[in-house]
């Protein structure tokens, strides 16, 4: 049975991503401004007459979030069904699927739809404006190593599960009577030519033992990469997992995390993705742009450049990455800096004397392109020898054992 859109002609969707609601920010909480990310949600919704809330996985930072994200998760979606939203939410590689969804049975009669299972993957929800069906497919996290087998993939890697997922969608898809449907797909991955940051977790290194993920066909500085022409045929794709609101092509978006929670993401836009359905151009999409909570600024000089008083008047109240370059290091820089910023995150001397050799352990590890080469450079670093392809393939799938313990 499909459910009808509440207001007359186009129905407008919100889509939203990776919340990680629980997470901090280098020893300071966020609980505030991921409160007030909440509210904003919830007054978009109202200014912009959404019809469905997209949550693109990601919801919780972690399997076993604190208290009060759930009750702040738990509130956030009372007030979007009492707005006459209806909400559908599929889980990320942070959530655990199961624990989020709970009870998900029942919700779906509230409106709240949650897609935390396989099966569920090619089951849409039903929807309907004036013009006809809206059918939208949440595909929940998948780590490949749990389903790869049960899909048939010869490859346990998450293009293949994308793929084989996709499959049945479509087959989903062929066997309706209306082929006039307008569908979304929403999945948590990393869709090839997105941008990361150094926020979002890896989610999967598929490169054979030995080989490099960065020059391997199917994955991207450790994190398997699924090809853009997956997803051809939709008329909307609402991705989650890269926390830079972005567009890869006419119908695949990204929306970005709404809070910054990395330097690197300094400088990336926040927001969300408006999407309408309309007879003549299919499915449109409008950003919106949103500033929640304390600013993200790095700052690198000299002291007396981060302490000049235009730069201070600017980011005092910020979240501050300071590094300095005086060539000699300032006396007691770091209370000065401190006592400037009461936000300061990271604190580094870069001045004379203080450049490393490329040759040193922590440049390996910060050169580390993913997991696998950070043990690998730690194994060199105790040993003085370099890992052979054997050990990299076992410090691999152990890696990937663990990965699938999380998952499951």
């Amino acid at each position: 049975m499909s459910e009808l859109a509440d207001n007359v002609g186009d129905m407008r969707f919100l889509h939203t991503s990776d919340w990680h609601l629980g997470r901090g920010f280098h020893g300071y909480s966020l609980r505030a401004e991921q409160e007030e990310m909440l509210d904003t949600v919830c007054q978009t919704v109202q200014e912009q007459q959404v019809d469905v809330v997209l949550i693109s996985g990601d919801v919780y930072d972690r399997a076993l979030p604190p208290e009060w994200a759930v009750t702040a998760l738990e509130d956030c979606l009372t007030r979007l069904v009492a707005l006459g939203a209806k909400v559908i939410i599929t889980s990320g590689n942070h959530d655990s699927a199961a624990r989020l969804g709970f009870a998900r049975g029942l919700m779906a009669s509230s409106g709240v739809h949650i897609r935390s299972s396989l099966e569920e993957a090619w089951q849409p929800i039903e929807l309907a404006d004036e013009t006809g069906p809206v059918l939208v497919y949440g595909v929940p996290y998948l780590e490949p190593q749990l389903y790869a087998a049960q899909l048939g993939c010869a490859r346990a890697n998450h293009t293949a599960v994308m793929e084989a997922v996709i499959g049945r969608i479509r087959e989903d898809l062929n066997q309706r009577e209306d082929d006039g449907a307008r569908v979304i797909l929403m999945a948590h991955l990393f869709a090839a030519k997105g941008t990361a940051s150094d926020s979002e977790r890896n989610i999967g290194v598929d490169a054979p033992a030995g080989e490099s993920p960065e020059h391997h066909e199917d994955s991207i500085g450790g994190l398997s990469v699924v090809p853009l022409e997956t997803f051809d045929g939709f008329d909307a794709v609402a991705l989650g997992h890269l926390h830079g609101r972005q567009q890869l092509n006419a119908s695949v978006r990204y929306s970005g995390s709404p809070l910054t929670y990395s330097f690197s993401e300094s400088e990336q836009a926040k927001g969300a993705w408006l999407l309408e359905t309309s007879t003549e151009e299919g499915i449109s999409a409008t950003a919106l742009d949103w500033r929640i909570g304390r600013p993200v600024k790095k700052l690198r000089g000299e002291i007396a450049e981060v302490l000049a008083d235009e730069t201070l008047t600017q980011w005092a109240d910020a979240y501050v990455q300071v590094r300095l370059t005086d060539p000699q290091r300032p006396e007691r820089a770091h209370q000065r800096i401190k006592e400037a910023y009461p936000y300061l995150a990271v604190f580094s001397y870069e001045g004379a004397g203080r450049v490393r050799s490329s040759s040193t352990y922590s440049h390996k590890v910060e050169s580390a392109s993913n997991d696998v080469d950070t043990v690998a450079a730690f194994l060199e670093h105790v040993r003085d020898r370099r890992a052979d392809t054997d050990e990299v393939e076992l410090i691999s799938q152990a890696f990937q054992e663990v990965r699938a313990g999380e998952a499951a």
